[in-house]
């Protein structure tokens, strides 16, 4: 047994691991605070999806290109999430995002190894990037979640991870409660990259915690595109779906 084994078996005997969700102890994970029962909580997106944004389609139908993309197809080449945004993907984020729980990374990384599609490993990806933050933003928050998923997927794919050259430029008002045409106005030229040849020829992986409609990865693909990136794909742990 290494030190580390030891030391994390002497923890687990003095102070067990209890589930972040459920608070259930006896956890057969290791180091990933989560119980059965609660992973059974997080719903995988499977096929079919629309094969550009990644959204899914009904059973019924074979994976094509959904009616957003079809009329106004998005900068970057395809987005994929491992994850519907309900249930426990849903209380992942929050507790991540809103409640400073940086313990439920390992979570979401345990998660990502397990579903971690070959198309978004398939070419030549360069370089991750998370969706940045506006300053006053960054501030009040005190971290980025974006860039903490990055450098999790960063460790997990042997991909380097770009912290400053994408920026957001100007402060948004929050999304929430906004239609999708209200969403994209209000990402409009909202971010932009910082830096000559920052990303000239790249191909990029830009990395977020919730595709919701889109409008932030488009608002990003945009940016990195005119920054001369040779191409975008775009991941984030979970997906809204429209009622």
């Amino acid at each position: 047994m290494s030190v580390s084994s030891f030391v994390r078996a002497v923890g687990d005997f003095i102070l067990p691991q209890v589930c972040v969700f459920c608070g259930n102890e006896g956890i057969d994970h290791g180091r990933y605070p989560v119980c059965d029962r609660c992973l059974e909580g997080f719903l995988p997106i499977v096929p079919p999806a629309c094969p550009r944004c990644g959204l899914p389609l009904q059973r019924t139908q074979q994976s094509h290109l959904c009616g957003e993309c079809l009329q106004d197809p998005p900068p970057f080449e395809t987005a994929w999430s491992p994850f519907f945004y309900t249930s426990k993907a849903r209380d992942l984020v929050h507790l991540l995002k809103f409640r400073g729980n940086l313990t439920v990374l390992s979570v979401m990384e345990f998660l990502f190894k397990e579903r971690l599609d070959p198309v978004v490993l398939a070419g030549d990806l360069e370089i991750l990037v998370p969706v940045p933050m506006d300053m006053n933003g960054l501030r009040r928050r005190g971290y980025n979640q974006a860039l903490l998923i990055a450098e999790s997927l960063g460790r997990m794919m042997a991909i380097p991870v770009d912290r400053t050259h994408l920026v957001k430029s100007r402060a948004t008002p929050p999304q929430i409660g906004l239609t999708r045409a209200q969403r994209k106005r209000n990402m409009q030229g909202a971010f932009s990259v910082r830096g000559r040849d920052a990303f000239e020829g790249k191909a990029v992986l830009l990395v977020d915690d919730v595709f919701t409609t889109g409008a932030t990865a488009r608002a990003c693909s945009h940016a990195l595109k005119r920054a001369g990136v040779r191409s975008v794909k775009v991941i984030t742990f979970a997906r809204a779906v429209p009622e």
